[in-house]
């Protein structure tokens, strides 16, 4: 007898209300959940959003997958999860094409974030324009502080510029005070966004602090040689010299400051500043330098994320790789919380509710993460958060910066 015939004929028999309602729910649920993607995956950006994103959506994919997908009450069932992904190379142009074609002929199901600031921004209207709810795990800018009515369905997961800064001005005006300062700094940024917003922001907080900033000038993205910069720094005297760097630039400072013999008693780099191979190039020369970002080592979960991540690609994780994969269990949580692919109820769920993350507790409000780690430094070989001195497993500032070796 055709199956179909033999399904058909027997609710017939018993009557269609007397199914199991657990086997009706299941015969409906979907057969996965399609999360799509586009990412910068080549150019000069492609290492770090492997680093950071791309390896993340991997792991926890693969992690999801291994304990049999996302639980979706409505069905009473764990449903896998697929990706549907695409190269933007670098392109905003590119970006919002695939964006598209992700939502219109592909039809996923959720949306992921792409990689760096004004790439994220692209992505955002299109995503909120179809009621796609994304966390977007790589972007920080002062447009965020008012995009919330704009833009409900987007929601932003790390430091931005004045909760990245503060902090850090608010710790050395403090050090000033205490008379272990002189509450001097110079900074430097790249004339890309993130570097001037945050230099304007740090700006605005030294003087707040009393903190006295005695050299301030911007360099062209790309540079291949700042020692000009470091040594007009330098010969400025400051207690602090602040970088708000790209990874060229924070691969290539320390080693520049060693060379013309700065050793400013507190050094910061942003992004870049929590990759590994900073500690690869650099050996015990990173303790003491602050980042942008940070993560509490002991959070639970971690160790087993660790071993994860070793297993899969064979090098340690980092502070930026984290928030993108705490992200991704926030949005996991979220559709839990639902049960289905409702994306305004999940929308509203995000904006609502408290989550369990790798990089602590998190919740949004006005689409913006309460409480991201602002300011990490490397301690004894690792980087820990700092600031917020308040969230759990801060570490106190470390200071002065040990003297290069």
């Amino acid at each position: 007898m055709d199956r179909r015939a033999f399904v058909k004929g027997s609710a017939a028999l018993v009557g269609a209300s007397t199914l199991p309602t657990v086997y009706a729910q299941a015969q409906s649920a979907p057969s996965s959940i399609r999360f799509g993607y586009a990412i910068t995956q080549s150019g000069p950006l492609g290492p770090g959003a492997e680093s950071t994103s791309v390896s993340q959506y991997k792991l926890w994919q693969k992690r999801v997958n291994d304990d049999g997908g996302i639980m979706l009450k409505k069905f009473g069932k764990k449903v896998p999860i697929e990706f549907v992904a695409y190269d933007d190379q670098g392109k905003p142009d590119e970006l919002l094409k695939l964006t598209e074609r992700l939502i219109q002929q592909d039809k996923v199901d959720m949306i992921l974030s792409p990689y760096a600031s004004h790439m994220n921004l692209a992505s955002a209207p299109v995503t909120n324009k179809y009621e796609y709810p994304v966390i977007y795990t790589t972007a920080t800018t002062n447009k965020t502080y008012t995009l919330g009515p704009k833009w409900p369905f987007a929601f932003w997961n790390i430091s931005q510029p004045t909760e990245s800064t503060a902090p850090l001005a608010k710790w050395m005006g403090d050090l000033k005070k205490e008379g272990k300062i002189k509450g001097t700094a110079a900074v430097i940024h790249p004339n890309v966004e993130f570097g001037v917003e945050m230099n304007g922001a740090f700006l605005e907080a030294a003087k707040k602090n009393g903190v006295d900033v005695v050299y301030n000038k911007s360099y062209p993205f790309g540079s291949s040689d700042l020692q000009p910069l470091v040594r007009e720094a330098m010969a400025a005297n400051p207690d602090a010299f602040i970088a708000m760097s790209y990874p060229p630039d924070t691969f290539m400072l320390p080693e520049q400051c060693k060379i013309v013999g700065f050793n400013p008693k507190i050094m910061y780099v942003a992004i870049g500043g929590v990759f590994p191979g900073l500690k690869g190039k650099y050996g015990n020369n990173v303790n003491g330098i602050f980042v942008y970002g940070g993560l509490n080592p002991d959070e639970p979960g971690m160790a087993e994320y660790n071993k994860a991540h070793q297993a899969m690609f064979n090098r340690p994780s980092e502070a930026g790789a984290i928030n993108v994969y705490s992200g991704l269990q926030v949005t996991q949580q979220a559709i839990e919380n639902v049960g289905e692919i409702d994306r305004k109820k999940i929308r509203d769920a995000i904006a609502r509710d408290k989550f369990k993350t790798l990089w602590g507790e998190l919740s949004y409000k006005d689409q913006r993460n309460t409480s991201p780690w602002a300011v990490g430094q490397w301690q004894n070989g690792e980087v820990v958060g700092v600031y917020p001195a308040d969230k759990a497993g801060a570490r106190q500032p470390l200071f002065p910066k040990p003297a290069w070796s």
